[in-house]
């Protein structure tokens, strides 16, 4: 293939996982701290997005490596590629998981509220937290066992792992995330069907989870499809390496989006974010914290993850 479409294919790729990079670290970040400063946004749910955030900066920073040999044109065989990236490779099977998650955590409120209620917070999110870890540990595990000396023309998870892992690992997730969607579209249509009898912060709770599921549909499903469409089409060599190491864009605008659809959807978390940092004097009379303030309803009333109190 062209050497010049191959070095412009690598630049353009390493300037996204850059400016992806800044946004999205700072963004899940302050997940984390809003979480932990913050005692009144503390939950069930919200330890679940807390352990999605955690496996987003992992995915993040380990993407940064990548943009350097995308920049040096260096070449790896697997057998190296492969160990530098398997804990990446484990966060990265991780957080579809807890994604599902997610929308199973919405199903426990909606069907078995007094349950969800008795379970310990911390017990609760780590015992969903078990079949993510499961998962990711069997891909990686599998990964080593079948890791060979090929040269590789990328070192990301859709090249780095052997092309029958690899095979499994995209196929695999287009599995958990069509459940993703199906089960949420399950709860779309419960809703709407007992329209107003659902309590508000469910209600709230839901509307904030269809804009992540929406994003989640156009970011890492459409990456983990085309990543496994390509393969399927019987492309092979050069050519499906560059169309799949393209897919990055999909899986960056994944790691970003949480942060900021909270922060659009919820008031609370956009109240919580301008106290956090209005202690900085140089936010304190900036645009973005008018702005938020303007848009940031004042709360008298239960805070949409007080359902999953105990």
């Amino acid at each position: 293939m062209n050497s010049f479409i191959l070095i412009s294919n690598n630049i353009f790729i390493a300037f996204e996982i850059i400016f992806f990079n800044i946004l999205g670290l700072f963004g899940n970040v302050n997940i984390l701290l809003l979480t932990y400063f913050k005692p009144q946004l503390r939950s069930k749910t919200s330890y679940l997005q807390c352990a999605l955030s955690i496996s987003h900066v992992f995915c993040l920073l380990f993407e940064l490596p990548n943009a350097v040999f995308l920049f040096t044109g260096m070449q790896l065989k697997r057998n190296v590629c492969f160990p530098a990236i398997s804990i990446y490779i484990f966060f990265i099977c991780a957080q579809a998981v807890i994604m599902l998650m997610l929308v199973v955590d919405l199903f426990m409120i909606v069907f078995f509220t007094t349950l969800y209620m008795r379970v310990h917070n911390l017990l609760y999110a780590a015992t969903l937290l078990c079949l993510p870890l499961l998962y990711s540990a069997f891909t990686v595990a599998w990964g080593f066992v079948k890791m060979d000396d090929e040269v590789i023309l990328f070192c990301n998870p859709p090249i780095g792992l052997h092309p029958i892992v690899s095979r499994w690992w995209s196929m695999s997730n287009v599995a958990i995330n069509t459940v993703t969607i199906a089960l949420f579209i399950f709860l779309i249509g419960i809703f709407h069907h007992r329209g107003r009898k659902e309590r508000s912060d469910t209600r709230k709770l839901m509307k904030r989870l269809k804009v992540s599921v929406v994003v989640f549909v156009f970011s890492w499903y459409m990456c983990t499809l085309g990543v496994d469409l390509f393969a399927a089409l019987g492309l092979t060599g050069s050519a499906l390496a560059i169309l799949q190491s393209n897919m990055v864009f999909f899986a960056l605008l994944c790691y970003t989006q949480p942060f900021y659809v909270i922060l659009w959807r919820s008031s609370e978390y956009r109240m919580a974010f301008v106290e956090l940092w209005s202690h900085f004097n140089w936010f304190k009379d900036s645009q973005p914290k008018q702005w938020l303030e303007r848009t940031a309803k004042v709360h008298t009333v239960v805070s949409t993850y007080d359902i999953s109190r105990t």
